[in-house]
């Protein structure tokens, strides 16, 4: 009866112990996720009540690794672009990019921020070198097809047709319904054809004139 009740313990116990492990991670868990929505939901109520891009930036300060603080300082960034404060719009957008935990997407939204901002401001060769970080990105970004398209057209303002090119070939093969992709092939289809040498039709040499008749009656 000893060895059998010693054998029980020693199945139970452990069964007891993982139970309480699991129950108390799990309780854990919901915990942080309720202290997440706490979070979000103060975030939330004082980005709504900033209404200054100096404002907002003040709610990201106070609610760093919240998405609605991500969200205040994308807000901050638009207003200063919008006033044309360009290097305030661009040290927002950084703060956001530089974010590397938080939310992929947003970060991206920065990144075509920035590459707005450097172009506004007379940096294109910044911008383009934005816009390609996107854009490079491919599939695993929604933004890509207009990074491209926006890298391609500051190409097209220099008249650089060669980068030009290189851009809009690597967009057109994005496998994506955006109608950015479908005005890349187009593009694509125009640089093409103003490539082509025109065509020459030959033209048939004209016949030498017949020797005019002398008049008659001026025979002797």
């Amino acid at each position: 009866m000893d060895a059998e009740t010693t054998n029980w313990r020693m199945v139970v116990y452990p069964i007891l112990a993982a139970l309480v492990v699991a129950v108390g991670g799990f309780g854990y868990y919901f915990y942080l996720q309720s202290q997440r929505e706490d979070l979000e939901t103060s975030a939330r109520a004082a980005m709504l009540q900033a209404k200054t891009p100096e404002a907002l930036v003040a709610v990201a300060d106070k609610f760093p690794g919240a998405d609605q603080g991500t969200l205040a300082l994308l807000s901050a960034a638009d207003g200063s672009f919008g006033k044309r404060d360009y290097d305030a719009a661009i040290k927002d957008y950084q703060r956001v990019i530089d974010d590397v935990a938080g939310n992929a997407d947003l970060r991206d939204s920065a990144q075509l921020g920035l590459a707005s901002a450097q172009e506004a401001a007379g940096k294109a060769d910044d911008a383009i070198k934005a816009y390609l970080e996107v854009a490079e990105r491919g599939a695993k970004s929604p933004y890509a097809p207009f990074a491209y398209a926006s890298a391609a057209r500051i190409y097209d303002e220099r008249g650089d047709k060669d980068n030009e090119r290189k851009i809009l070939t690597e967009a057109a093969g994005l496998d994506s319904d955006s109608p950015f992709v479908k005005q890349a092939q187009f593009k694509l289809k125009q640089l093409d054809a103003a490539a082509q040498p025109p065509m020459t039709i030959p033209v048939p040499a004209a016949a030498a004139p017949a020797p005019a008749s002398a008049p008659a009656g001026s025979q002797k």
